[in-house]
């Protein structure tokens, strides 16, 4: 295959980017993400990480990592629409306090796995008190 055919199936396979993927937020989310108790949480990241330090948001499926004082960089994202939205919605407010957010080339996307569902426990009768 030549440089030029690949460059035709590149262009007509368009793999989407991790920025092209985020929701976009409405308005007021927008504002209510970037008034103050969040910004002082942006803030308190930087704070609270060195430069490279990074920080596993368990509950959020997102890695974040400080890079220096003035940014951070989204190392990887679960592919799930919960943790792209909660990136969204960091990016916003991380952005607002003024830090850079990095995002592609740089975010690796984890592939989701569903949790196993617990199984229900059957309640034992045990031995009666008087």
């Amino acid at each position: 295959m030549t440089k030029i055919e690949m460059k035709k199936y590149d262009d007509t396979n368009p793999t989407p980017t991790v920025a092209d993927r985020l929701p976009s937020l409405g308005e007021e989310r927008i504002q209510k993400l970037s008034n103050h108790e969040y910004r002082q949480w942006a803030h308190g990241f930087m704070v609270d990480h060195m430069d490279g330090q990074c920080n596993w948001f368990t509950n959020h499926g997102l890695n974040i990592q400080r890079v220096n004082e003035d940014t951070v960089r989204c190392v990887s994202v679960t592919d799930h629409s919960f943790s792209f939205d909660t990136l969204a919605c960091m990016r916003v407010t991380f952005e607002s306090a003024g830090i850079e957010v990095q995002l592609d080339p740089y975010t690796v996307v984890i592939p989701y796995e569903k949790p196993p569902e617990e199984e229900t426990q059957k309640e034992v009768a045990g031995m009666e008190v008087a």
